[in-house]
C-alpha cells in the first residue's frame, strides 16, 4: 500500500490564465503591466492637457485649502499631509491612464531627461500644470476672502536659510519623489 501523497489541481472557472508561465510569456506580460501604467497613447494631446489643468488644480486646492483650514479648525500636520497624500493618490487612479499622473513640472522634467516622456510634450505639460496650479490658488484667494492668514498654503523657508540653501532642499526633496516614482511607477520590476 503506497502512501503517496497526490494532488490534482483543477483550473478554477474565475481564472482564465494557467499557473505557469514560460518566459517569453512573463516577458510579454511584464511589457503589458509596463504599459498600463503610462498614458493611453490613443488620447489626444488637448486631452492630456487638460487632465493635467484638473490634477494640478484639484491636489493643489485640496493640499493648500487643507493648510489654510489648519489655522482655523487644527487639522495638524498629520492631517493636511493625509489630505496632500490621499488626493494625489486618488488623482494618480482617476487620471493615470490619461495622461500618465505627472502633476508637478519636475516629475514632467525627470521623465523626460529619463526618455520615459517626449521632449516634444514636456513644456506643454509644465505649462498646464503651472496653470492649474495658479488657478487653485486664486480660487483658495477669492474663497478665503483675501484673508492675511493665507501665507499658511505658501512655500516658505526660516530667516535663517539662504536661498542657496533652500534649493539644495528642494534638489534634495525632488530627489527623492523621483527616485520613489521611477521605482514604483514606471519600473516593469516593482511589486505590483
Amino acid at each position: 500500500m503506497s502512501d503517496s501523497l497526490s494532488i490534482i489541481v483543477e483550473p478554477s472557472p474565475k481564472v482564465g490564465l494557467s499557473v505557469w508561465h514560460s518566459p517569453m510569456e512573463e516577458a510579454k506580460g511584464s511589457r503589458l503591466r509596463e504599459s498600463a501604467i503610462r498614458a493611453d497613447t490613443s488620447l489626444s494631446v488637448f486631452q492630456k492637457i487638460v487632465a493635467e489643468i484638473l490634477g494640478s488644480f484639484i491636489l493643489i486646492f485640496a493640499g493648500c485649502e487643507a493648510a489654510l483650514v489648519d489655522k482655523i479648525q487644527t487639522l495638524t500636520t498629520v492631517g493636511i499631509a493625509a489630505v496632500w497624500g490621499l488626493t494625489l493618490m486618488a488623482l494618480i487612479y482617476a487620471l493615470a491612464h490619461v495622461s500618465g499622473a505627472h502633476f508637478n513640472p519636475a516629475v514632467t522634467i525627470a521623465f523626460a531627461a529619463a526618455s520615459k516622456f517626449s521632449w516634444k510634450h514636456g513644456p506643454m505639460y509644465v505649462l498646464s500644470q503651472v496653470l492649474g496650479a495658479a488657478l487653485a490658488s486664486l480660487t483658495l484667494r477669492v474663497l478665503f476672502h483675501g484673508q492675511d492668514n493665507t501665507r499658511a498654503a505658501t512655500t516658505q523657508y526660516s530667516n535663517s536659510t539662504t536661498d542657496l540653501e533652500a534649493i539644495a532642499w528642494e534638489f534634495i526633496i525632488s530627489f527623492i519623489l523621483m527616485f520613489n516614482i521611477c521605482g514604483v511607477a514606471s519600473d516593469h520590476r516593482a511589486v505590483r
